[in-house]
């Protein structure tokens, strides 16, 4: 009997995502329910932002906080349309958090998924130790099933 949980597909708009997407329709049934996830970083954690950093006025904050929301949702809507094209019943979801796999890990668990899908960039070394891998960090966190697409 197939799984009627959904898939739960990070998206972040990058070549690996892609492939992650293109994979997970390769393996997994058509007409499966897909939510593709991206995740926004606050801008209070980008460096500029900070307290420490350049002031920037209310209105101008308020400006790029309403364009990061636009660009992640076009993100979101890409990664949902590309998943539609891979055979999945896809839909966008958009989160905003400082740490995107604690926040993968959290929405796999509320939304019961069968299986949660990231791409991986294959990072090694001192990059890997300094910024770390999301896809490593989600298969190590989440009790749920986690397919790392490495393109």
């Amino acid at each position: 009997m197939a799984d009627a949980r959904p898939l739960l597909i990070a998206y972040d708009g990058s070549e690996f995502a892609k492939a992650a997407i293109a994979e997970a329709g390769r393996e997994l049934q058509s007409g499966r329910r897909a939510v593709v996830l991206t995740i926004r970083e606050p801008l209070e954690q980008v460096p500029f932002m900070s307290t420490l950093g350049t002031s920037v006025d209310a209105r101008t904050f308020a400006a790029l906080q309403e364009s990061g929301a636009q660009e992640a949702t076009a993100v979101a809507e890409e990664g949902a349309e590309l998943a539609r094209a891979a055979g999945f019943e896809a839909e966008a979801r958009i989160e905003t958090a400082p740490t995107p796999w604690e926040r993968i890990v959290d929405i796999g668990e509320e939304l019961d998924a069968g299986l949660i899908v990231v791409g991986s960039r294959g990072l090694t070394g001192l990059k890997r130790a300094v910024i770390g891998s999301v896809a490593a960090a989600v298969a190590q966190h989440s009790g749920r099933s986690v397919l790392i697409v490495h393109s």
